[in-house]
């Protein structure tokens, strides 16, 4: 399916891919698009699915983490999981969701996953960082979810913690998209009006500006209460946007190109179904 005017999401998946890639920071973000059937989710995620730091899943078990992905995260092979669409993982491995959910909790969480027991294998993640000291194994996470789908596990995505470790996208297609691509459909004419950037790959240390990161403290308070925090998780994240941002254009200094690109994504980033 073509892209057609959604920028904006190519955008904040493309910075929270190149989030992982920020040395000074302990995690990259992890981000869930959240929106109605048919906007474009899954087909702007599998836009990076060739990345070689990524692992790509339409489902992936509990199992299939720790026999296949864990691994790789491991050797230095994979930095994000891509998972277009979370409710597959949830919904058709009831007996097992709790232990996925926790996986993906402590993975994208800062200190990360140190041992995992289960009936039948016993896994130590423990990794030594550059200080010599002990830290657990983490990756950032980029995921989709139906608006419907959403509301059904909101709350306990909010009870358990994890709804706050993942930076909100949400959107609704205007009336006037929508015709542009039945227009298209009609036609079998057009192509995707998007441009995609080009990860930066270098593992480097950016230096974000204090002044830089103030003109969000309003926006990151905001996004806390909508899932009963304080917004201190989300004031991080948008630390990392802004020094993902920089360093997507190879820059190791944020600047105020860098708070205008972030800053033209905020209208999204909440639980507010603004229009794309």
């Amino acid at each position: 399916m073509k892209l057609i005017e959604v920028q904006p999401l190519i955008d904040i998946i493309s910075l929270s891919l190149q989030s992982a890639f920020v040395k000074n920071e302990q995690n990259g973000i992890s981000l869930i698009l959240i929106s109605a059937p048919e906007t474009a989710k899954t087909s702007s995620i599998f836009n990076f699915a060739n990345l070689n730091f990524v692992g790509y899943y339409d489902e992936v078990t509990q199992k299939r983490l720790l026999d296949d992905f864990l691994p790789q995260v491991k050797a230095k092979q994979k930095r994000t999981l891509l998972i277009p669409d979370l409710i597959n993982c949830i919904e058709k491995q009831r007996s097992t969701r709790e232990q996925f959910l926790s996986i993906i909790k402590s993975g994208i969480d800062d200190t990360g996953i140190m041992k995992i027991e289960t009936y039948h294998k016993h896994f130590d993640l423990r990794e030594i960082g550059l200080m010599k000291e002990i830290r657990g194994l983490r990756f950032n996470l980029i995921t989709a979810i139906t608006a419907t789908s959403f509301n059904m596990i909101k709350r306990k995505l909010i009870a358990t913690g994890l709804l706050s470790r993942f930076l909100p996208f949400t959107y609704q297609y205007p009336i006037d998209k929508v015709m542009k691509i039945f227009k298209m459909i009609e036609t079998e004419r057009g192509e995707n009006s998007v441009t995609i950037p080009k990860i930066n790959k270098q593992y480097v240390t950016v230096k974000c500006r204090s002044r830089h990161l103030t003109n969000f403290q309003v926006v990151s308070q905001n996004l806390g209460r909508q899932y009963e925090g304080y917004g201190i998780r989300a004031h991080i994240m948008f630390r990392r946007l802004l020094k993902a941002s920089a360093l997507l254009d190879k820059r190791k200094e944020t600047e105020n190109k860098d708070v205008d690109r972030i800053m033209g994504l905020v209208k999204w980033i909440n639980f507010d179904f603004n229009p794309l």
